[in-house]
């Protein structure tokens, strides 16, 4: 068995863009792999990403398709065993390392993904089907319903901030938002950031961070949420005056379940099992209200 968190998000059409209508873009797509298998795969700097598309869905039917993460010669992991150097993975040119997510896609709007540690995010889906198809699509995550008016309570007020990420290289040259919060030192030569900023246990209480690192923090949670591993925010509740912590990620609308492993690949879950557990969420949560009421990240701009 394998342990997956299942992570819903709101899909919706870029605006200015033709509409997004995924079983016409993924029916494309496929049709291009089939002519040329190398067509499944998108280069991008030291970012590589392949889709295999398991069904395109339909108006009516969720499309099912794998997401892929890449590793290109110069990325590749070494194998080691005690007492040996290290050396090379033996793999053929066309062979890649790769971590996967399955994804579904619902026609009301609504995606979802088997999220892991190495799991590549459903921005890199969006980026890959705009090179393949020219297809524009966006997804927002879907939090809690309570998560926006917690972390609202906290502006003005944030003392603590711990952000972290497994992949630094995917904010690119323009660091934006991570500028204020990541050293540039780091850059891509990391293999992993992990930073803790905060106004420390016995300093005063009525100190907080200031207005430029706060709004770093609010825009990458609206914006960038795909880019990192861990974001918790802490503060002052401006209402109650107590101090509390908001794990974003934690309060994704989410599922954390254990799905059977392939037989013959011990470290993946079986596709149809994902699937299906996909799909029993999503109608769980769909029944429950859940949708309707679930707080997506474009609202905090909004505010």
């Amino acid at each position: 068995m394998v342990v997956r968190q299942l992570v819903f998000s709101r899909w919706m059409s870029v605006n200015a863009k033709p509409a997004f209508v995924y079983d016409q873009a993924l029916t494309e797509l496929g049709n291009k792999i089939e002519g040329d298998p190398s067509f499944a795969v998108v280069e991008n700097d030291e970012v590589t990403t392949a889709v295999t598309i398991m069904s395109p869905g339909s108006s009516t039917e969720p499309a099912k398709l794998q997401l892929l993460a890449l590793r290109t010669t110069d990325n590749r992991p070494s194998q080691w065993r005690p007492g040996e150097r290290l050396g090379p993975l033996p793999l053929q040119d066309d062979q890649y390392p790769a971590d996967v997510t399955h994804v579904m896609i619902w026609p009301e709007g609504i995606a979802a993904q088997d999220l892991h540690v190495n799991a590549p995010r459903l921005g890199r889906l969006s980026f890959y089907l705009r090179h393949q198809v020219s297809a524009y699509v966006s997804f927002e995550p879907l939090y809690q319903p309570d998560m926006l008016e917690r972390l609202q309570q906290l502006r003005g007020q944030l003392r603590l901030v711990e952000i972290s990420m497994t992949r630094p290289e995917y904010i690119g040259n323009d660091r934006g938002a991570f500028g204020t919060l990541l050293p540039s030192v780091f850059g891509s030569r990391a293999p992993s950031v992990s930073v803790h900023i905060g106004m420390g246990r016995r300093g005063p209480r009525d100190r907080f961070l200031d207005d430029a690192t706060e709004e770093a923090v609010f825009q990458i949670a609206e914006s960038a949420h795909d880019q990192v591993d861990r974001l918790v925010i802490a503060g002052r509740n401006r209402t109650t005056g107590r101090s509390e912590r908001v794990n974003l990620l934690s309060e994704r609308l989410q599922e954390k379940v254990e799905i059977p492993s392939r037989p013959d690949v011990p470290a993946l879950p079986d596709e149809n099992d994902v699937f299906r557990g996909l799909q029993k969420a999503y109608v769980s949560f769909r029944s429950q209200g859940l949708f309707d009421r679930a707080v997506q990240a474009q609202a905090m701009r909004q505010r």
